[in-house]
């Protein structure tokens, strides 16, 4: 049976949580987000961060605070007016300056750790707002109990926690859009890697994970995979972040005809060849995010994460996973000594293939 096109839940507005706004003369100051840390979760984010930055007069500045990795990301969204990159893991004389310079009215702060609550702390802003717990309470002005998820049990999209935050900012509305990105490419150096500009031939597969093996396909599903979209008349293009060359290099030489752009490409080039792209088939990680976000279709293979909780925002989407009774289990490598990684062997390239073809 072929499973429906993906939709994260996020139930309706809360009736428990009070729609907060923000006074005018600090909404005047703008605002500044400190983001998430890694690219899937800065991703799932987008809705929620949009939703307060609309609700800003016009011309008030909206500043990102995030992890240097992630800088070309935010700056590839023009509702974002200014990004200060952390040349470190937190801010630092040179972020304090900037920030304070910049003198926003209020700050939301995304992530739950203490040390996120801290790069906003002492540096002027009147209005700090985040979740409560690990000991940030006393540098929130308004806060929300911390969230914690129950996995396999709470069948709510991760964006519901973000949205919950952007509600008590001044956010406006209850959903998953947000105003695309447009990224800044150099069309030459695409060219010069062997991309070219043809959207009904690409399959992009993605076979990495930050996260660790146990959300990884097999390298040799994936090549199986590529192998026979090529059989079909058309090309394969590897993608993956620096530090995934490894298993990009396994899948290319178990189909030599792949183009392997693993580490190659930047995130807004990454975004532009996702967008351009037949069928994108990633793992349930920052590329499926990415994919998504620039309304790609294809299918995303899920094995100890939960697509409940993290599934793909955006675009028309097949979830591949057989769900055993281990899975979602959220470990970065399998705990069993017998059938290790069966939420992922178990998902044949006959299974992705059909998906594929069912998405026309």
């Amino acid at each position: 049976m072929i499973p429906n096109y993906y939709q994260a839940e996020i139930g309706s507005e809360p009736d428990n949580i009070q729609r907060q706004q923000i006074p005018q003369n600090l909404q005047a100051r703008g605002a500044i987000i400190r983001s998430v840390n890694w690219l899937g979760d800065a991703v799932m984010t987008l809705p929620a961060v949009y939703k307060i930055q609309q609700s800003l007069p016009n011309g008030a500045p909206f500043i990102i605070l995030c992890k240097k990795n992630l800088a070309s990301l935010w700056q590839s969204f023009p509702w974002v007016s200014e990004v200060i990159a952390m040349e470190e893991k937190h801010t630092k004389r040179r972020e304090t300056e900037l920030i304070r310079k910049a003198n926003p009215g209020f700050a939301v702060i995304f992530p739950n750790s203490f040390g996120s609550a801290m790069d906003l702390f002492l540096k002027g802003i009147p209005l700090k707002i985040g979740r409560s717990g690990r000991g940030r309470g006393l540098m929130l002005n308004r806060s929300l109990p911390g969230f914690y998820r129950t996995p396999g049990e709470d069948k709510n999209h991760q964006l519901k926690e973000y949205l919950e935050l952007a509600y008590i900012a001044g956010g406006q509305g209850w959903n998953d859009q947000f105003e695309a990105a447009t990224p800044n490419i150099d069309k030459d150096k695409l060219a010069k890697i062997a991309y070219t500009e043809q959207r009904d031939i690409w399959l992009n597969i993605a076979p990495g994970a930050a996260f660790g093996p146990a959300k990884q396909w097999p390298a040799k599903h994936y090549a199986e995979l590529a192998n026979w979209w090529i059989s079909k008349g058309g090309k394969v293009a590897i993608l993956g972040a620096p530090g995934e060359e490894q298993v990009g290099a396994e899948v290319e030489s178990l189909c030599p005809k792949a183009l392997n752009l693993v580490g190659k490409t930047s995130i807004p080039e990454l975004m532009h060849i996702l967008a351009g792209s037949k069928f994108c088939v990633v793992n349930d990680s920052g590329a499926m995010h990415l994919a998504a976000s620039v309304r790609a279709q294809g299918v995303a293979i899920f094995g100890s994460t939960d697509s409940f909780a993290t599934g793909p925002l955006g675009g028309r989407w097949k979830i591949a996973s057989t769900n055993p009774e281990c899975s979602p289990c959220l470990q970065k490598t399998c705990p069993l000594n017998e059938d290790q990684y069966k939420c992922l062997s178990t998902v044949s390239p006959n299974m992705v293939i059909e998906l594929l073809e069912s998405l026309g």
